[in-house]
């Protein structure tokens, strides 16, 4: 489990305790008779806990939903489109952009990464964010598709 998934799953744990204990001195500390309506204070705290409820809620999608970088192993090689990664995992040919001065033509290289949306002709684009390591020269050329 990764550092940033063990955050996520704490963050969304502590907002759910939160809103139980906004949520239980308007029921457990304020017994009323049968068919008696909610006071303003017992309104008020059910709202905050409506509230930490989505809060918790809103944060666990942000979380989930966020950018989340990949690692990918390949030969780096200079192509018509600049720098590019053969990737081992899938034999696509990526464009690099992004912090690419570290990465040498012809090392086989591991570098954290985001998938760029392109169009279905254009070339497929890694936002490359960091060298993640340097492997040294590829084995063989690298082949281009």
């Amino acid at each position: 489990m990764t550092a940033i998934l063990r955050r996520q799953i704490t963050a969304l744990a502590l907002c759910c305790i939160l809103a139980v204990t906004a949520i239980r001195p308007a029921f457990a500390d304020h017994p009323r008779p049968d068919h008696s309506l909610p006071t303003q204070g017992d309104i008020v705290w059910i709202g905050v806990g409506i509230a930490a409820i989505g809060a918790g809620i809103a944060i666990g999608i942000v979380l989930a939903v966020g950018h989340h970088d990949h690692n990918m192993t390949g030969c780096a090689a200079t192509g018509p489109n600049g720098l590019e990664l053969l990737s081992e995992s899938d034999q696509q040919t990526y464009a690099l952009l992004g912090n690419t001065a570290d990465i040498k033509t012809g090392d086989r290289v591991r570098v954290s990464a985001r998938k760029q949306k392109t169009a279905a002709a254009g070339p497929r684009i890694l936002v490359v964010n960091k060298l993640g390591k340097d492997f040294g020269s590829c084995t063989g050329s690298p082949a281009h598709p």
